[in-house]
């Protein structure tokens, strides 16, 4: 199961993959997810997050289409105030 929430007027666009335990989110998860979020959502920021990891492949995706990622460390990070939340710069 994955969810996607585009948060009307805000330009922000996340989606949380729902995944196995262990799982990476791989590339084809991004690629689908890039495919939607600026052009169908209108999305100013967009956002993955995973309590999980990303794989290399992924990361490059994102790095290379302006798609913030929160893995396992980052969401750890803002929960405990010492890092962004996903639509901080």
């Amino acid at each position: 199961m994955t969810a996607e929430r585009a948060i009307e007027g805000s330009g922000l666009c996340l989606r949380w993959p729902a995944l196995r335990c262990a799982a990476e989110v791989g590339s084809p998860d991004l690629q689908r997810f890039g495919g939607t979020c600026f052009s169908v959502h209108g999305a100013h920021i967009a956002a993955v997050v995973t309590t999980s990891v990303f794989t290399r492949p992924a990361a490059e995706y994102a790095g290379h289409h302006g798609i913030r990622l929160y893995d396992e460390s980052a969401l750890a990070a803002w929960a405990t105030r010492t890092g962004p939340a996903p639509w901080m710069p």
